[in-house]
C-alpha cells in the first residue's frame, strides 16, 4: 500500500483561537501570479507510463489541459487508510477543501490553498484545524501526470498535522489517472505503470478506460493492482528491515476530469490488501490493508 484536492474547525487549547472555515479567505482571482508555495520543499512524486491499448471510438481528440483562469477551483477530498493486525488496527481520514488556480501564464503549474481540514478523530480534527490556510503548488507533466508537490503548511501547523495533510495528499497524487497523450475517443483503454518507493517499493499497475467524454468533461473507470519489486520492508523511522512472505493489494474507481481544472472534479476508488511480514526467527505478521478516497 502506497502512503499526491472543509467543513469543520477543531477548537484550540491553552486559550488559542484557531481559524475556522468562515475565516480561512480562499484566494478569488482565477490564475496566480506566482505560487504560493514556489519557496516550500518539494516533494518528489513517481513518473508513470502510459501505453495505450485501445484509441476508442470516433472521434479522437487529444485530452489535453485547457485551464480556466477565469474563477478558481473549489474542491474537496477525503482520504482514509486503515491498517489491521491482530494486535492492533489504526485508520486516519482526513477531509480537506482545496481551491486550484493554475500559473497565469503555465499550464503545468498548480497554486493550492487549503481550507479547513477536518476528521472524525477528536485529536486529530483539533491538530488540523491550525493548518487552515496553508497553501501549495503541484507540477505537472504529458498526459496530466503529476511530478512534484510542494506544501508551506501554516506556521502553528503541529507536525501531526503536517503528516496527515501530506500524506493524504501524496497517496491520492500517487493513484491519480494519467491520460495518453495520443488522440483517444470513448471506449479508449490504456495501462499505466509506476514505480512508488515507501517502506515496500512496488510497482502500480492501471487499467483504464474511457467511458464518456462530454465538452471538456472526461469519465474514467479503472482497475489497479500493486505487486512488490523485491521482498524488503523497511521499518518506518529507521534502518531495520523484514521479509515481504506474501503481498497483495488491488483497487477499483471512477475519475471525472475536468481539462479545464488542475484537480478532479469528482471520483471515487477503494484499495483494499494484505502482507505478510517476516522478521528474525521466522516471527511473522500480518497486516490488513485498506485506502478509499473521493473527490467532490
Amino acid at each position: 500500500m502506497t502512503t499526491t484536492a472543509l467543513l469543520l474547525a477543531g477548537c484550540g487549547s491553552g486559550g488559542e483561537s484557531t481559524p475556522t472555515a468562515s475565516s480561512v479567505a480562499a484566494p478569488t482571482t482565477g490564475c496566480a501570479a506566482q505560487p504560493a508555495a514556489a519557496n516550500a520543499t518539494a516533494i518528489g512524486l513517481p513518473s508513470a507510463s502510459v501505453t495505450l491499448t485501445g484509441a476508442g471510438a470516433e472521434p479522437r481528440r487529444v485530452a489535453a489541459a485547457a485551464p480556466d483562469r477565469t474563477a478558481p477551483q473549489q474542491v474537496t477530498l477525503t482520504t482514509s487508510s486503515t491498517e489491521e493486525s491482530v494486535s492492533a488496527a489504526t485508520t486516519r481520514t482526513v477531509e480537506m477543501p482545496l481551491t486550484a488556480r493554475f500559473d497565469c501564464t503555465s499550464d503545468t503549474e498548480l497554486d493550492l490553498t487549503l481550507g479547513t481540514p477536518t476528521s472524525p478523530d477528536p485529536t486529530l480534527r483539533r491538530q488540523l484545524a491550525a493548518a487552515a490556510g496553508s497553501t501549495g503548488a503541484l507540477s505537472f507533466g504529458p498526459g496530466l501526470a503529476p511530478l512534484s508537490l510542494r506544501l508551506a503548511p501554516t506556521d502553528a501547523s503541529s507536525s501531526e498535522a503536517r503528516s496527515a495533510i501530506e500524506q493524504s495528499l501524496v497517496q491520492a497524487l500517487h493513484d491519480a489517472i494519467t491520460v495518453p497523450v495520443d488522440a483517444i475517443g470513448v471506449g479508449a483503454t490504456w495501462r499505466t505503470e509506476r514505480t512508488i518507493a515507501s517502506a515496500a517499493t512496488v510497482v502500480q499497475t492501471v487499467e483504464a478506460r474511457l467511458t464518456a467524454w462530454d465538452g471538456n468533461r472526461l469519465t474514467i473507470a479503472f482497475t489497479a493492482e500493486e505487486s512488490p519489486v523485491n521482498s524488503i520492508f523497511t521499518i518506518p523511522g529507521g534502518d531495520a528491515t523484514l521479509t515481504i512472505a506474501r503481498y497483495s493489494y488491488t483497487g477499483s474507481g471512477e475519475v471525472t476530469l475536468d481539462l479545464t481544472r488542475g484537480l478532479p472534479v469528482g471520483g471515487q476508488a477503494t484499495y483494499t490488501g494484505a502482507r505478510e511480514l517476516v522478521g528474525a526467527g521466522d516471527q511473522s505478521l500480518l497486516q490488513k490493508l485498506g485506502f478509499t478516497l473521493t473527490w467532490r
